[in-house]
């Protein structure tokens, strides 16, 4: 479960919420992803949480639902060369405009066909023969290293020492097995075997494209260039509850935010303005400005600390004045979308406040 919680007019939000429980809120499904799709079940005490949570925050890997509307991710299942490709270049934010190879078994407009064409259009996958893909042929762990090398060959320096897996034979995938093992991508099933030819999980390949991904730094971002993104996503947000204007919270997410924070922001103001209809005054004032330490960097993905910010907010209906003062101390997680923008994908309030 995430332990989440907002800064800024969401904080205050929340105070209200203490007194005035939530009611169920209709989300857009045509704009945003639903936010019970960023809670799946399966996933809390398995050995790849962090990797699966952060790739399920990301919109990187998507769950399923079921009849009874419970959602999984399915993490020991076997993945098959299409779901895995189509994670691939979502998480790479992979693009082409090149045709691509030409696939007999990839049937245009599928879900998988477009991911099939970005990866295939840019050498990093290849199919199972001259003329098919095999979209829904299981993937071997020696595929994967296979795929995940040449995606990252221009981004991630493989250096190290090789691990000598006793069972890898000599055979295509190979040499990217052991790239991919100096670089610590992938680790082996045991101290001396990798098992190519397994069916590999969902959560092997998640781990293995995060530890990927970990390593990105052909191409980092200048930090204030993180830090001004989160600091005009506040400037806007505030403006609009000043300003009274809530239609355009949904503008500011959309510039500003992906992932579950997007799906939790839109939530919380469909909340916040059903409170105003009833006849809630909400105001926000800054107290101190918050300082912002970028922890960590990728080419794609960022850490941002924010210490030392504090917002007064007052709530009043029918003359009852309530005040707090809120501090919005924790951390954002950012990643960067295919139009070159870092969008806040995810933010966690720090637990010694």
């Amino acid at each position: 479960m995430k332990n989440v919680y907002f800064r800024s007019f969401t904080f205050l939000l929340l105070a209200i919420l203490l007194v005035y429980p939530l009611h169920s809120v209709q989300v857009k499904a045509a704009v945003l992803t639903p936010l019970d799709m960023y809670f799946p079940t399966d996933i809390d005490e398995h050995w790849a949480y962090y990797e699966l949570d952060n790739f399920v925050n990301a919109d990187l890997l998507r769950g399923y639902v079921d009849l009874e509307g419970n959602v999984t991710v399915k993490p020991n299942h076997s993945i098959s060369r299409a779901e895995f490709v189509s994670i691939l270049v979502r998480a790479l934010g992979l693009t082409s405009e090149a045709p691509g190879k030409t696939f007999t078994d990839v049937e245009m407009g599928k879900w998988y066909s477009e991911p099939i064409r970005v990866a295939s259009s840019l050498g990093i996958v290849g199919g199972i023969s001259e003329t098919k893909f095999g979209p829904n042929q299981l993937i071997k762990r020696g595929e994967i290293a296979a795929m995940v090398v040449r995606a990252f060959s221009s981004s991630v320096q493989f250096e190290g020492e090789m691990k000598p897996f006793s069972d890898v034979p000599e055979y295509y995938a190979k040499p990217s097995i052991l790239k991919a093992s100096q670089a610590g991508i992938v680790r082996g099933a045991s101290e001396t075997e990798f098992k190519p030819f397994a069916n590999a999980k969902r959560a092997e390949a998640v781990v293995m494209l995060q530890r990927a991904l970990d390593l990105q730094n052909s191409a980092l971002p200048d930090d204030s260039l993180l830090t001004t993104a989160v600091l005009d996503s506040e400037e806007k947000e505030n403006q609009v509850i000043k300003d009274k204007t809530y239609d355009q919270f949904d503008d500011v997410y959309a510039q500003f935010y992906t992932g579950y924070y997007f799906a939790l922001s839109h939530s919380a103001s469909e909340e916040l303005i059903a409170l105003v209809t009833q006849g809630y005054e909400i105001e926000i004032e800054k107290i101190s400005a918050q300082t912002l330490t970028v922890l960590e960097k990728t080419d794609r993905f960022a850490v941002i600390e924010s210490s030392g910010g504090s917002f007064k907010t007052t709530i009043t209906k029918d003359n009852e004045q309530t005040e707090e003062k809120v501090a919005t101390d924790g951390i954002y997680y950012l990643k960067k979308m295919p139009d070159e923008s870092w969008k806040i994908y995810m933010y966690y309030e720090d637990e010694q406040q």
